[in-house]
C-alpha cells in the first residue's frame, strides 16, 4: 500500500526576495554555464545549495547555507502540514497546455518489492552526491517526479478547488514555463487525497538516483539510531511530486545521442555491417521532417559527414529482442549500433565516455562541426512503453526519457528532521 502524507514545507519568503531569481531547472541540467547565469539572478538562487561547487567541504558549507538562510527567514516554514498543489503553464508547438499535481511525502520502499516502480539504471557517483547533501542538509531539497494512473481524473476537482484561490507562489522559469503554488490542508482534502493514493502504483519518471538516495539515507539513519525503526521519522518519507499518467501536459521528448568516432573508423564498412540491422535510406530535407512521425516501427535518423540517413529497425532484429523491450529505440540502438557496432562497453556508456545526450538538433549541428562524430536522433518514448518496463522490472538505458517541463527546484523544501 502506498502512503503519502502532507508535510510543513520550506518556502522561499516571498517579502525578501523574488521567486523567479530563486528557483532552477533540476541539477542534473545544469552546467557550469547556466550554473553562474542562475548565480547571477540572485545570491539565494538555490543552485547554492542544490550544486554546491567546491572541495570536499563543499556540502558542509551548502548545509551551513541552508540553515543560514533559515536563521535569517529567507526560507520560512509553514505552520502546519500541507500538500502543495503544483501547476505548470506552457506553449508547444503553438498550444497551451497545463500539467498539475500535488507535492507530497511518499513513506519509502524498495524498489522492485512494493508499489514503486523505477525505469532506469542508476549510477553510484550521483547517487553518493545527493547523500552527502542530504547528510549535510538534512533535507530534500527538490522533488522526485512521480506518476499514478487514474483514467477519471478523480483529484481534479480538489485541484479546481485550490487554484480558485490566488497561488501562494508563482514564478516564470528560464525555459519561459509558469509554475505556480497552491497550498492545500483543510482536513477534508487531506483525507481524500491519502485515501485515493492508498492502492495506486507509483511510477519514477525523474529522480531514480534522489529516490534510491533516500533509501540509503533511511538506511544510514536506522542504523545510527541502532536499528530502531521509527515509521514517523522524517526520513522514513521522501518529498515527492504526483502526476497523473494521462495529464495532458505530460510531454516525453527523446534525448539525442552524438558519438565521437575513432580514427580508423570506416564508414563504408560500417554501413555494410548496418544493412544486417537496419533498412538505410537516404534522406532529402523534406522527408527527414517526418520520418520518424510513423506508428509501429523503431525508426532513428543518422547524420555523419553532413547526409542524413534513416535507418528502420528490421522485423528479423526486432524479433530477437525481448518483448519488453521491443519498443525502446534507446535499448535497439545502445545494444545494436553502440555497443555491437561501434565497441562501446557498459562502463564507457554509464561514464558517458565519447557520447553526448542532447535535446535539440542544434545541439547536435553544433556537436558534428567539432569533430569526427556521427549523431542519431531518436523519437520521444510513448508513456505507455514507460509504464510496461517499469511494471516488468526491465530498466531503459540512461537518458531515455526527457519529461518535460522540468520540474523546478525551489519551490518548497522538506526539512527531515
Amino acid at each position: 500500500m502506498v502512503c503519502t502524507k502532507p508535510f510543513k514545507g520550506v518556502r522561499y519568503n516571498l517579502e525578501k526576495t523574488l521567486l523567479k531569481q530563486v528557483i532552477a531547472p533540476p541539477y542534473d541540467v545544469i552546467d557550469d554555464q547556466l550554473r553562474e547565469c542562475l548565480l547571477a539572478k540572485s545570491p539565494f538562487n538555490v543552485v547554492s545549495i542544490d550544486l554546491p561547487k567546491g572541495g570536499d567541504d563543499r556540502y558542509a558549507i551548502a548545509g551551513e547555507l541552508y540553515r543560514s538562510w533559515k536563521e535569517s527567514k529567507i526560507l520560512i516554514k509553514d505552520h502546519e502540514p500541507c500538500y502543495y498543489i503544483y501547476e505548470q503553464e506552457y506553449e508547444y508547438n503553438g498550444k497551451n497546455y497545463i500539467r498539475t499535481g500535488f507535492v507530497g511525502l511518499l513513506k519509502l520502499e524498495e524498489l522492485g518489492k512494493g508499489k514503486v516502480f523505477p525505469h532506469e539504471k542508476t549510477l553510484p557517483g550521483p547517487k553518493q552526491d545527493r547523500f552527502e547533501l542530504m547528510k549535510a542538509t538534512n533535507a530534500n531539497l527538490s522533488q522526485i517526479f512521480g506518476l499514478y494512473l487514474d483514467n477519471e481524473n478523480r483529484l481534479e476537482r480538489i485541484f479546481s478547488m485550490a487554484k480558485k484561490n490566488i497561488a501562494s507562489a508563482s514564478a516564470v522559469d528560464i525555459y519561459g514555463v509558469k509554475n505556480s503554488l497552491w497550498i492545500v490542508n483543510d482536513k477534508d482534502s487531506v483525507d481524500k487525497i491519502n485515501e485515493f493514493m492508498k492502492d495506486k502504483a507509483v511510477y519514477i519518471a525523474d529522480g531514480h538516483h534522489r529516490y534510491e538516495t533516500a533509501i540509503n539515507f533511511r538506511n544510514y539513519m536506522r542504523e545510527l539510531e541502532g536499528n530502531k525503526v521509527n515509521e514517523d521519522s522524517g526520513y522514513e518519507y521522501v518529498m515527492m511530486m504526483f502526476v497523473n499518467f494521462y495529464d495532458e501536459g505530460l510531454k516525453i521528448f527523446p534525448t539525442h545521442r552524438v558519438v565521437d568516432l575513432p580514427e580508423q573508423f570506416n564508414f563504408a564498412d560500417f554501413m555494410s555491417r548496418m544493412d544486417e540491422f537496419f533498412s538505410v535510406t537516404r534522406l532529402t530535407d523534406d522527408k527527414k521532417l517526418k520520418y520518424l512521425d510513423v506508428s509501429g516501427e523503431i525508426r532513428i535518423i543518422m547524420t555523419f559527414d553532413g547526409v542524413d540517413y534513416g535507418l528502420r529497425v528490421k522485423d528479423s532484429v526486432v524479433d530477437r529482442l525481448d518483448n519488453v523491450y521491443r519498443k525502446v529505440n534507446t535499448y535497439i540502438l545502445q545494444e545494436v549500433v553502440l555497443k555491437n557496432l561501434l565497441s562501446f562497453t557498459d562502463e564507457k556508456l554509464l561514464k558517458k565516455q565519447g557520447i553526448y545526450f542532447v535535446q535539440t538538433e542544434e545541439e547536435i549541428k553544433d556537436l558534428l562541426s567539432k569533430g569526427n562524430r556521427i549523431s542519431f536522433m531518436l523519437k520521444g518514448m510513448d508513456i505507455e512503453v514507460v509504464r510496461d518496463i517499469s511494471e516488468n522490472g526491465a530498466v531503459m538505458p540512461q537518458k531515455s526519457t526527457y519529461f518535460y517541463p522540468k520540474l523546478q527546484t525551489g519551490l518548497v523544501f522538506n526539512d527531515l528532521k
